[in-house]
């Protein structure tokens, strides 16, 4: 696999970076990626992470998710963690949460979200898990949705034994997304997390797993198929972000604030990041049998 090397490239703001983004021959950068609404068939969700500063990086994401929903309706918001930063403390709830994502939680749009490891300083995360707005009715807890079964697990400290029984498919489950805060496999300041790959990837594969969705790095990372599953890398949602790296099993990756806009058939899920300003700057699908 070709590698098409570093790009040096502005910021959201226009001020010059750093070179920060790779891409390689199997994730296709899409210039099919734009703005248009799709048709309405299907269930929409938006992911996102890494956001919960309440500084103007985490406004910019957020204003620009009230202005997509005008065109591209959604009624879900998935975390990836560190939801509050910097120690998941109550204080901090409305500058970084409540203020922030006014737009959307007026208007009934729910939360759902797993605990990162800035969350879990204050109390081991139990503001967060005691304020219904973030929706954790548990630190491990299974969503289902229109034929998907989200699955929030917390990587802080997983519980396999639960891990292994909420991912196997029940009656009505056609995709599995599972969503957590470390990153199997990432490009960023962190990196992949020692051995998540050979506690999880396994298990993922003998389950059928969809789709992975990760944070903790501040950027935006797409891996290989690795046993059938894409993992994922949504930590764009106004923290500081961090500079890609070029690790074997991640095949396009951009230092950007961002959201994923992820949409769901029968046939397949699609996914598009899309930046505070422009263009979905990355798209890509997984398809169904």
């Amino acid at each position: 696999m070709a590698s098409c090397g570093w790009v040096g490239r502005t910021d959201d703001s226009g001020t010059e970076r750093i070179p920060d983004a790779f891409e390689t021959g199997e994730a296709d950068p899409s210039p099919e990626a734009d703005e248009s609404p799709r048709d309405a068939t299907g269930f929409r969700f938006v992911a996102l992470g890494d956001a919960g500063t309440g500084d103007a990086d985490q406004i910019r994401v957020a204003d620009r998710l009230c202005r997509w929903r005008e065109k591209h309706p959604f009624d879900l918001v998935v975390a990836t963690g560190d939801n509050i930063y910097p120690e998941g403390q109550p204080e901090g709830f409305e500058n970084g949460f409540f203020e922030p994502y006014e737009c959307l939680l007026a208007d009934g749009v729910g939360f759902h979200s797993s605990l990162g490891n800035h969350d879990i300083i204050t109390d081991d995360g139990r503001p967060e898990l005691d304020e219904p707005a973030f929706g954790m009715p548990a630190r491990n807890h299974v969503v289902r949705r229109a034929g998907i079964r989200f699955v929030f697990a917390n990587s802080n400290a997983f519980d396999m034994e639960w891990l292994r029984k909420a991912t196997r498919t029940t009656e009505g489950d056609r995709w599995t997304i599972v969503v957590f805060h470390h990153p199997v496999y990432s490009s960023g300041e962190h990196g992949s997390t020692p051995g998540l790959a050979e506690t999880l990837v396994p298990l993922f594969t003998r389950r059928g797993v969809d789709l992975v969705l990760n944070g903790h790095d501040h950027l935006y990372a797409l891996s290989r198929k690795i046993g059938g599953v894409r993992y994922v890398v949504t930590g764009g949602g106004g923290a500081r972000r961090y500079a890609c790296e070029n690790p074997a099993e991640i095949v396009f990756c951009r230092s950007r604030l961002h959201f994923l806009e992820v949409k769901v058939t029968g046939a397949e899920i699609d996914v598009r990041a899309v930046p505070p300003f422009g263009k979905p700057f990355h798209r890509f699908s997984t398809r169904g049998l």
